[in-house]
């Protein structure tokens, strides 16, 4: 089983002539299962044989992104690949019939990306200066017809006194212009300071739809436009070296350089407005045909083309990621000479493919270099392999909730696949209501039956679900269930089948004989104890199930260890932890079942907590009322025998591994210090000298490097040993404790969401259903839709997120622990479908 343990690997070395580098990774890319490792993962891209290539990969991606703000700017739908292995086909078709090397089709759609890049950009600014200068005389226009509206004609018919002196006290001058909004009161304030309060300033508001209204209508770049307000300037006297102008002049000219001259008559003004309408017309022309050459080219690159169902923009964007993602690659290996060397990691099984692939690489090519080569090696002392598990729709997440907590060693049991059902009814149990489950279970559906209508609604909640709908489906199936198990329908009990008891003298007497059929008997929950008696069976449920749960996390340990024949640890942890985890904690839940099977005369049930505290405080002593009805001697017995394997296993877990450990390491440490190895190492040494003295200087530092490192460790092992064994001792032992009441939290959320959904159906439903009339019936819809949102809002959203933290955290803390090591790494296979899949838009 692929899932229950990670594939097998095997490590390969790989040797590539430079030549034939391109194409043998090409072939590899779409063979899609080979994990490339580094050979050396500080050593920076930059430094690397293709980092040219994957900078010229990166420089065409910023610019093909360019391209795409354009396009969204013009409201342009690309068409996104939704077979990726069609378009890989495709791309492979090309580099066949080029007659070229492969790698040089990269060259040419580089420079097809630059020109189409420099072509649309040039064509982008000439549109926008059009609509600049439209904008610029739109306004111009604007402010003159304001300007003449405000002014009058009475300033262009001010008549030339007789006197000359009397010419500057006769004659006005004015200024207009443009300025924002946000500076209108200051540049009044700014004005009454300068002119002492000689000077008439107005101020009009543009309004920006009145400013390129045409233009809006025809274009829509999405060009912001700032409030603009245009003022008008009265001062007295003409004369253009006045000191009072000049100081209007800079004033005005801080503000804003958009000052306008203002005509000195009517025909000047009338030709000024007839200049700028043509001016006006002659843009806009200008400007239809600049967007239509502009649309045509971006049209062009929307289109699909070549029958890869998507967009040919997409097409370049994609051919430019799996260029670099090659490259990257490559510049995993390292290259000595003509050829490059690396390894990897593949599963086993296919290595007949791989060395398929390298056979007929150049089969196709026009080029006759001679192909890679792959040889099986055996892998360093403690390199552990990668972690791959075929995943589908259905385990991808509930791979992922164990993956956040850490991702599997290399072939150790894998928590998720027994997450796939434990995760979403421990959820269940959590969340049991058969109304609510049955809403998240008929949303899970409808995530599965509509994915694709919803795939193509990007705005929609309900398609960020499309990964996690069969999680959700399944957490609404399990609350489902045990929503029937407790009989809980909106904290209504439902009389599905009948009932045992019956009424006699206001009391419910049980009927001889009688088995409720499936789940809680209505009547319990409608009796006034119902309260105490959900909360006594829920508590005891949560107990079973946690126990359970962790005694089945303790067993995958024992498989985990029987796997790798790590015999030390099964005799030494996980036998006396199985005996101490059964003899208390799995003793307690056989007690639970043991008191629900037992009918006890004269209503006596014996206490379960008091059982257990007795049987540590008062191990002699035999029980008032024991479980074992009328065999108080029988119980004595098995809690006696169950003591004492409990309080050995506690050190069983904590001496003899340490002490094994320990002799093991003094054994090692004479074999190494024995003078024989130390002469063979000498002479190795010594021969090497001969042949490359600096290679035999580092080789000497590393060794007595290591040899050192060695000796501290054997000085240390020893009490690290006892320590870390201590640690798991004690963790082990008081976690048994901690761990079980953790489980509690399936009731005490259980009881929560019960207690909220009844105080939702008495304040909102019960106390409305008697009201009658049309007041009555208005009432009720409203608190009725009052009931709903308070149900949607708390139960179904914050209550669904509450459930499922805790079942993540029973999970990764409370079972987990158990046995599982989460110190591995994932399978990262050099796959082009999967890579350009991960970056598809779509």
């Amino acid at each position: 089983m692929s899932f229950f343990r990670s594939k097998q690997m095997k490590l390969y070395s790989l040797v590539i002539p430079r030549e034939s580098a391109w194409i043998v990774m090409d072939q590899l890319g779409r063979l899609g299962q080979l994990h490339m490792i580094d050979y050396d993962p500080s050593l920076p891209m930059m430094n690397r044989p293709f980092a040219n290539y994957v900078k010229r990969c990166d420089e065409s991606l910023f610019k093909l992104n360019g391209l795409d703000a354009l396009l969204k700017q013009f409201k342009k739908k690309l068409i996104y690949c939704e077979d990726t292995q069609k378009l890989l086909d495709y791309f492979r078709d090309i580099q066949n019939s080029r007659q070229k090397p492969g790698h040089t089709l990269f060259d040419e759609l580089e420079q097809e990306i630059e020109k189409k890049k420099y072509n649309i950009q040039e064509m982008s600014n000439n549109l926008q200066n059009l609509l600049d200068r439209v904008d610029s005389i739109t306004e111009q226009k604007l402010v003159l017809e304001k300007a003449k509206e405000i002014l009058g004609k009475s300033m262009f018919s001010q008549s030339t006194p007789h006197n000359v002196n009397d010419y500057q006290q006769l004659k006005f001058g004015q200024l207009i212009g443009v300025i924002d909004k946000e500076d209108e009161t200051r540049f009044k304030r700014i004005m009454f300071r300068i002119t002492k309060g000689n000077a008439w300033v107005n101020i009009v508001d543009l309004l920006p739809e009145k400013q390129h209204l045409q233009i809006k209508t025809s274009i829509d770049l999405n060009r912001a436009s700032q409030p603009r307000c245009l003022y008008v300037v009265v001062y007295p006297g003409m004369n253009d070296q006045s000191t009072l102008k000049q100081k209007l002049l800079k004033v005005c000219d801080s503000f804003t350089k958009n000052r306008i001259e203002y005509p000195n008559s009517q025909e000047t003004m009338d030709n000024k407005l007839k200049e700028l309408s043509i001016q006006i017309n002659e843009a806009q022309h200008l400007i239809q045909m600049t967007k239509k050459q502009l649309e045509v080219t971006l049209d062009e690159l929307v289109k699909e083309k070549n029958g890869c169902n998507c967009s040919y923009f997409e097409q370049l964007r994609l051919y430019v990621l799996k260029e670099k993602y090659l490259y990257v690659n490559l510049n995993y290996l390292t290259m000595q000479g003509s050829i490059f060397t690396g390894n990897f990691w593949l599963p086993e099984g296919l290595e007949t493919l791989v060395e398929d692939k390298l056979r007929n690489a150049m089969q196709n090519s026009i080029e006759r270099f001679p192909t890679g080569q792959i040889q099986e090696i055996k892998p360093k002392q403690g390199e552990l392999a990668p972690t791959y598990f075929n995943l589908n729709e259905v385990t991808m997440p509930f791979q992922e909730i164990v993956n956040t907590y850490g991702v599997p060693r290399y072939q150790e049991v894998n928590p998720g696949l027994f997450t796939v059902i434990t995760f979403p009814f421990l959820f269940g149990v959590m969340f049991a209501d058969i109304a609510h489950g049955f809403l998240l279970l008929l949303c899970g559906l409808y995530v599965i039956f509509w994915k694709q209508q919803l795939k193509k609604q990007t705005d929609s909640m309900f398609n960020a679900m499309i990964p996690f709908r069969y999680l959700l489906t399944l957490m609404g199936l399990f609350a489902f269930y045990n929503g029937l198990i407790y009989n809980d329908y909106l904290s209504i009990s439902l009389n599905l089948f009948g009932s045992c008891y019956y009424p006699k003298n206001e009391e419910w007497e049980r009927e001889q004989n009688c088995v409720y059929p499936f789940g809680i008997d209505p009547v319990w929950l409608a009796s006034g104890s119902s309260l105490n008696f959900m909360n006594s069976y829920k508590m005891k449920l949560s107990v079973i199930l946690g126990v359970t749960h962790m005694l089945f996390g303790i067993l995958m340990k024992g498989v985990n260890t029987l796997y790798f024949r790590n015999y030390l640890d099964f005799f030494c942890e996980f036998i006396p932890q199985l005996l101490f985890m059964a003899c208390t904690f799995g003793w307690m839940d056989f007690l639970i079942i043991m008191k629900w099977l037992t009918v006890y005369p004269n209503g006596k049930d014996p206490s379960i907590i008091e059982t257990m505290i007795n049987q540590v405080l008062k191990p002699m002593d035999e029980a008032v009322t024991p479980i074992f009805l009328n065999n108080a001697s029988l119980q004595l017995s098995i809690t006696q025998l169950l003591t004492i394997i409990a309080v050995v296993s506690i050190p069983w877990m904590l001496f003899p591994k340490p002490l094994i450990l320990g002799s093991g390491h003094k054994q090692h440490k004479v074999q190494i210090n024995d003078p024989q190895y130390q002469k063979l190492i000498s002479e190795k040494q010594g021969s090497e000298l001969e042949i490359d003295p600096q290679q035999f200087r580092k080789e000497l530092q590393n060794a007595a490097s290591n040899r050192s490192l060695e000796s501290s460790e054997q000085e240390h092992d020893s009490g690290e040993i006892w320590v870390h064994q201590m640690i798991e001792t004690i963790e082990f032992v008081l976690g048994g404790i901690s761990n079980t009441a953790s489980y509690l939290r399936l009731w005490a959320l259980s009881l929560a969401h019960g207690q909220l959904a009844e105080v939702f159906y008495d304040m909102c439903i019960a106390g409305k259903l008697d009201m009658g009339g049309i007041v009555g019936g208005l009432m009720s819809g409203y608190f009725y839709i009052v009931f709903a949102l308070l149900t949607f809002g708390v139960l179904m959203m914050m209550d669904v997120m509450e459930c499922f933290l805790h079942a993540l955290r029973l999970h990764w803390v409370e079972f987990q622990s158990k046995f599982y090591k989460a110190d591995g790494y994932l399978f990262i296979g050099f796959s082009y479908n999967k890579m350009l899949s991960e970056n598809n838009h779509n």
